[in-house]
């Protein structure tokens, strides 16, 4: 009998190995969902990465203030990188879990890791968040940890008049920015010798650059962008994404522009205005063939939109250097590379450091004659999008739009 037992359970086994397993239980939860659930009774949701830098108690303390508030607002601290469920577009995240959480009207801090992002939903104008995160920026000077940045964006978000509580920080910053005073107390043999220090550095810095340039020179590499951003160019499902946002956004607003209530003619013929640029613009790619440099011209447009619509005394500016990277920014000389000449042109953090320690930070690229190159290398021409900075170096980028000079040679 041991036999033949041994005989049926080995039968046994071989039957069931040979039966299709039962399928799991699908119990996969995607990041935002996560996120929108561990929302859930509690606003304040902290990512285990910045458990020491955000401490529970500190979580506690922000929960009870903002539960103490009547604005619907919920504070988010998750790493943010490109490549990341969102690309590191903290609007996105915050967009995603609202989803998940139902909709209707709420606003949102993000803290991916250098600056908060505010945003809402479900208000007409800009969100409190919005301005509650650039005024914690500018309060901090760009320089502070996700519980500083959170307690001085709940303090804007929940003054009587938020956008002046950013105005008033921005001037602040302003204001305060250090002086060279200190420099010319310096014993003038100590300013000589630093002088002289710099100048045999720079010709030495000059000499490698020479060098480097002509070695690729000889080899026939092209000047461009490095390969990542080629690269993003290239990425037609995110360009798809973008065009596919544009075209939502312009049908939001252009629902919320035409029943709009109470609102002062000349905000509303503005909003107007740069809604019909985007439009335009829209239609242009789905007519010609979409791009990049276009798809994220027609999310600035919107953005004066909102901006006009809202009333703002000084549009947002978008990052100079990409527009993407969003409109926490602020006022920084880039001086040219191996050059004297410097333009003054709003930056988010991100390039606004990589400026600083003489590092190219990530450009939106832009196709001309063939190479892959800076946007704003595009000669001004045949780009509105290089000849105005995306509106950052000019204020008529709409009126340009409505002379059609994105159709004149346009990328």
């Amino acid at each position: 009998m041991s036999a033949e037992r041994t005989l049926a359970a080995a039968a046994a086994t071989a039957l069931l190995a040979a039966l299709p397993a039962p399928a799991a239980a699908d119990t996969a939860v995607s990041p935002a969902q996560a996120v929108a659930e561990a929302l859930e009774g509690v606003p304040v949701h902290v990512d285990p990465a910045y458990g020491t830098a955000f401490p529970e108690d500190e979580r506690d303390r922000v929960a009870a203030r903002i539960g103490a508030e009547d604005l619907e607002l919920y504070v988010i601290a998750v790493p943010l990188t490109r490549g990341d469920p969102w690309n590191g577009d903290p609007e996105a995240l915050a967009s995603a879990v609202h989803d998940r959480r139902g909709g209707g009207e709420a606003h949102y801090l993000v803290y991916g890791g250098e600056q908060l992002t505010g945003t809402g939903f479900g208000t007409q104008g800009l969100s409190p968040a919005y301005y509650g995160a650039l005024a914690a920026s500018y309060g901090t000077g760009f320089d502070g940890g996700p519980v500083e940045q959170v307690d001085a964006a709940l303090d804007a978000a929940y003054s009587p008049d938020p956008e002046a509580a950013y105005h008033a920080a921005r001037e602040v910053y302003e204001e305060g920015r250090p002086s060279h005073g200190l420099l010319f107390a310096l014993p003038r043999w100590a300013l000589w010798t630093g002088v002289l220090l710099l100048v045999l550095l720079a010709a030495a810095a000059a000499l490698l650059v020479g060098r480097a340039l002509g070695a690729r020179t000889r080899r026939g590499v092209l000047r461009g962008l490095p390969q990542h951003a080629a690269f993003a160019n290239a990425d037609r499902a995110r360009l798809e994404r973008l065009v596919d946002r544009g075209g939502r956004e312009l049908v939001e607003l252009g629902e919320r522009l035409s029943s709009a209530r109470g609102v002062p003619a000349e905000r509303l013929s503005r909003a107007l205005d740069a809604r019909d640029a985007a439009a335009a613009v829209h239609d242009r790619m789905l007519r010609e063939g979409t791009n990049l440099p276009d798809a994220v011209g027609v999310l600035v447009l919107l953005d004066l939109a909102e901006d006009a619509l809202a009333g703002l005394r000084t549009p947002r500016r978008p990052c100079y250097a990409d527009p993407l990277h969003g409109s926490g920014t602020r006022p920084v000389q880039w001086r040219q590379f191996g050059g004297t000449h410097s333009i003054r042109v709003p930056l988010c953090a991100d390039c606004a450091r990589a400026v600083r320690v003489r590092v190219r930070p990530t450009v939106l690229p832009a196709e001309h004659d063939g190479a892959t190159v800076p946007y704003y290398e595009v000669p001004a021409e045949r780009s509105v999008w290089a000849a105005t900075g995306y509106g950052t170096l000019t204020d008529d980028l709409v009126a340009r739009i409505q002379r059609g000079e994105h159709r004149r040679g346009a990328v």
